[in-house]
């Protein structure tokens, strides 16, 4: 299951918009679909496997400040990573791994696999649309 640093910050989380969840499913089950997406919108879009950085790498693509132009529910099929989240109170960590479903409704946000990682995609739009991510220019900081 998700762990947060600081431990105290699923409020924060929260008024960002942000959940975590665990499931033993092979995807992330449609009532925790249904949280964040339209009927239409809760197929599977597709599979990302994301590897861990490379060093000097880890601010590039995914490990870059972001925004994406819908909600989102990701399932982590395999791996583990570090998600961040930011808010006028800071960096919130947020320690993840097989299993963990991450909705999310607009927040900004960066990731950085720390082991080889898939995660299955589920976002909203129209079928075939893509999920567009437009970077925040949030200053560069070191992941914790």
């Amino acid at each position: 299951m998700a762990t947060m640093t600081p431990a105290d910050s699923s409020h924060r989380l929260t008024d960002l918009g942000v959940e975590f969840h665990a499931t033993s499913d092979s995807d992330v089950p449609d009532h925790l679909l249904a949280l964040a997406l339209e009927e239409g919108e809760r197929h599977p879009r597709g599979d990302v496997a994301v590897d861990p950085p490379a060093a000097g790498h880890e601010f590039e693509d995914f490990g870059a400040w972001h925004v994406n132009d819908g909600n989102e529910a990701h399932f982590l099929r395999s791996g583990t990573g570090q998600v961040q989240f930011v808010d006028n109170d800071g960096v919130i960590t947020i320690d993840v791994e097989t299993g963990d479903v991450m909705i999310i409704r607009g927040a900004e946000h960066r990731f950085r696999a720390l082991t080889p990682a898939v995660w299955v995609l589920h976002f909203a739009g129209l079928e075939g649309a893509d999920l567009v991510a437009t970077q925040t220019g949030r200053q560069d900081n070191p992941w914790d």
